[in-house]
C-alpha cells in the first residue's frame, strides 16, 4: 500500500443505549487529535442514516428493545440467557445469518460503501457484521471492537482481531468467550473531549447552567424511557423542606421534558426544578451536581465519575448494568445504590443536612485518572496494528 495514502478507518455508531456512540466518538476523537496524518476518519451511524429501510427499521427495534429492558422486569436477563441457548457463538450465527439475515446483508452493503480498511465497533451487530465483511468482501479489512460494558457477555464475535476491554473482570470474560491472549487488549476507560474538557469549579458550571450556588443539587438521568420511574423518585424529593435544585436531564424525551417544564412554577419555594433536553455538554452539568441520580448505564455513570460526581443507582435494567453498578458503586466506592423513592428522599435529605457525608464518594471517583484516558490507547493501538497490517511507516514520536 502506498504510504502517502491515507488509512480508512470506519467508525460504527449505533443507537442501543449511549455507551456504544459515546465510546466510538471518545475513539475517533483520539484516532483525529494523534494520527490525523495516516488516517481518514469516517464516522457513520450505519443504521440509522443508511439509504436501506431494512436497517433504519432495524434500529428502531434495537430502541424498542432497550425501552424494554426498562420498562419491563426481567425482559433482558431473560434476553441475554437465550443467548446462550445453542451455545452463544452459535446462537450468535444462527440469528443474525437467519433470523435477521437481510438486516446483516445490508449491512455488509452499507460498509461496502465506505470500503474502509479499518472497521472500529462499539456494538455486537456492528462487529458481527463487520466479521462477515471481511471474511466474505474484503479479506485485508482490519476489524477492531470495544466493549463499553463492563463485562464481555456471549455474543461479542471472537473472530475480531482485536477486543478492547476495560477492567480485568471484562478481560477474563473474554478469555472466557475464546478471546486469544493476543486479540485482547485492555485500555482504561475511554473517554470523548466533552468529558476530559470538564476543568472548571462547581461554582462555575452552576452559574452557568444558572444553578443557585448553596443549594444541594442533583441531577437526574434515568434514560431516555424510564418515565414513570423518574416521575416517581423525583415527586417523592420534591416533597422535602430541604433546599434541594433538581436538574432534570430529558435527553430526546418529549414526554419527560414536557412532564417537568409543566410543574416546574408549581413546586415549593426551597426547591429548584430546571429541565434539560438534549445536552451535548451533559458532563458539564453532572459537575455542577453534588450527586448524580441514574440507572446502572455504563456511559452515564463513567461519565459522572470522571468529573467527580458520585452517583446514586436507583435500578438496573440488565445484567449489564448490575455488572457495572457493582464495579462502580459496590466496588470502587463511587457512589451507593437504592432502589425506593422514599429511600432516595432520606439519603439526599441526610446529604443535604450535611454535605460533608458525601466526601468518601468524591473521593472515591478519584481513581479516574484522565492521564489514562483509554481511547489514546486504544488509537495507539489501531496505529500499530495498521504498521503490521498496511505497512504504515511508524512515527515514534506520536506513540509517546
Amino acid at each position: 500500500m502506498n504510504n502517502t495514502k491515507k488509512i480508512r478507518v470506519l467508525i460504527t455508531y449505533i443507537e442501543s443505549g449511549m455507551g456504544h456512540i459515546v465510546s466510538a466518538r471518545a475513539i475517533s476523537d483520539a484516532l483525529r487529535s494523534k494520527y490525523n496524518d495516516s488516517f481518514e476518519v469516517i464516522e457513520k451511524h450505519v443504521l440509522r442514516d443508511s439509504d436501506s429501510d431494512i436497517l433504519k427499521k432495524y434500529e428502531r427495534f434495537l430502541v424498542s428493545e432497550v425501552k424494554k429492558h426498562s420498562l419491563l422486569p426481567g425482559y433482558c436477563a431473560l434476553q441475554m440467557a437465550s443467548m446462550h441457548l445453542f451455545g452463544s457463538k452459535n446462537t450468535l450465527r444462527f440469528v443474525h445469518n437467519c433470523v435477521y439475515k437481510k438486516q446483516t446483508l445490508a449491512l455488509l452493503d452499507e460498509y461496502k460503501k465506505y470500503n474502509p480498511d479499518i472497521i472500529v465497533c462499539t456494538h455486537y451487530f456492528c462487529l458481527f457484521a463487520a466479521n462477515e465483511y471481511r471474511n466474505k468482501i474484503s479479506p485485508n479489512t482490519l476489524v477492531v471492537n470495544y466493549c463499553p460494558d463492563n463485562n464481555v457477555h456471549g455474543w461479542w464475535d471472537n473472530r475480531a482481531d482485536r477486543l478492547y476491554t476495560n477492567n480485568p473482570k471484562a478481560t477474563a470474560d473474554a478469555y472466557k468467550q475464546k478471546f486469544t491472549k493476543d486479540q485482547v487488549l485492555e485500555a482504561f476507560y475511554p473517554v470523548r473531549d466533552s468529558v476530559l474538557n470538564v476543568t472548571e469549579s462547581k461554582t462555575y458550571y452552576r452559574e452557568k447552567f444558572g444553578l443557585p450556588q448553596d443549594s444541594f443539587t442533583i441531577v437526574v438521568a434515568n434514560g431516555l424511557y424510564a418515565f414513570n420511574k423518574t416521575k416517581r423518585i423525583c415527586n417523592e424529593i420534591m416533597k422535602s423542606d430541604k433546599p434541594i435544585t433538581l436538574c432534570i436531564l430529558a435527553s430526546s424525551s418529549k414526554k419527560i421534558k414536557n412532564y417537568f417544564d409543566s410543574i416546574t412554577l408549581n413546586v415549593k419555594p426551597n426547591i429548584t426544578l430546571k429541565t434539560f433536553g438534549y445536552l451535548e455538554n451533559a458532563p458539564e452539568l453532572y459537575a455542577a451536581a453534588d450527586l448524580f441520580l441514574t440507572k446502572g448505564g455504563p456511559n452515564a455513570i463513567l461519565d459522572s465519575v470522571t468529573v467527580g460526581t458520585p452517583v446514586l443507582v436507583d435500578f438496573c435494567a440488565s445484567p449489564i448494568e448490575r455488572s457495572t453498578t457493582k464495579l462502580f458503586v459496590h466496588n470502587k466506592g463511587c457512589g451507593l445504590e437504592i432502589k425506593t423513592a422514599k429511600g432516595i428522599r432520606a439519603k439526599i435529605e441526610e446529604f443535604a443536612t450535611n454535605p460533608n457525608t458525601l466526601d468518601h464518594y468524591k473521593e472515591a471517583t478519584m481513581f479516574f485518572d484522565k492521564s489514562k484516558n483509554g481511547a489514546l490507547t486504544i488509537a495507539d493501538d489501531i496505529y500499530k496494528l495498521s504498521v503490521d497490517k498496511f505497512g504504515l511507516k511508524i512515527n515514534a514520536d506520536s506513540l509517546v
